[in-house]
């Protein structure tokens, strides 16, 4: 191993992923040059000029970094994305952290942590921006009352449609439907 290729082992410099990768001699483990989820000791590291090479050692791909899937985003990322597709594909229903977690087969402690961490929001917000902007396109799109679009994206009452589109948009369904019908006048 050269100086050049130590120092970029080191600093772990995302811009030799896919081109250099870091072999774990004791653990017989290859990396991406930019996993943080192992040590380097020069003197338990190999590199490897392909993941091939590193394959054909006997090395098996790092399963925090993946580098056998080029530009793969991380598991935290699978992981929000598999809870957003859930929360969409559920939108209708009451929100339950237990059944989403469940599914996902996660700890809801560490699921929340994450997806707020990814996406800024909580699991129940993005839950309620689903439902509220079906409930938009329900309330621009159809005749339904404004009950009735409440009912069909999954609010139990409409008291309870009507507050937390509110919370969400700044103004009742209501209002929404009756600025959307204005704006189209105008």
């Amino acid at each position: 191993m050269t100086k050049e290729e130590w120092q970029i082992l080191h600093d772990r410099n995302p811009q030799y992923d896919g081109k250099l990768f870091c072999g774990l001699i004791a653990q017989k483990v290859v990396c991406q040059v930019s996993c943080p989820q192992r040590s380097r000791d020069i003197e338990n590291v190999a590199v490897f000029s392909s993941l091939e090479d590193a394959l054909a050692q006997g090395y098996r791909p790092c399963g925090h970094c993946r580098p056998e899937k080029p530009g793969w985003k991380g598991s935290r990322h699978e992981l929000v994305e598999a809870a957003r597709q859930y929360i969409e594909a559920h939108s209708t229903e009451k929100f339950s952290l237990a059944a989403l977690s469940g599914a996902l087969y996660i700890n809801g402690s560490y699921l929340l942590r994450t997806f707020k961490e990814a996406t800024g929001c909580t699991l129940l917000w993005y839950h309620n921006h689903i439902r509220c902007e079906k409930a938009k396109e329900l309330l621009m799109r159809s005749d339904l009352s404004v009950s009735q679009a409440g009912e069909q994206t999954g609010f139990a009452s409409s008291s309870h449609f009507s507050h937390v589109f509110k919370k969400m948009e700044g103004m009742t369904p209501s209002e929404f439907r009756s600025a959307y019908f204005r704006q189209l006048q105008s």
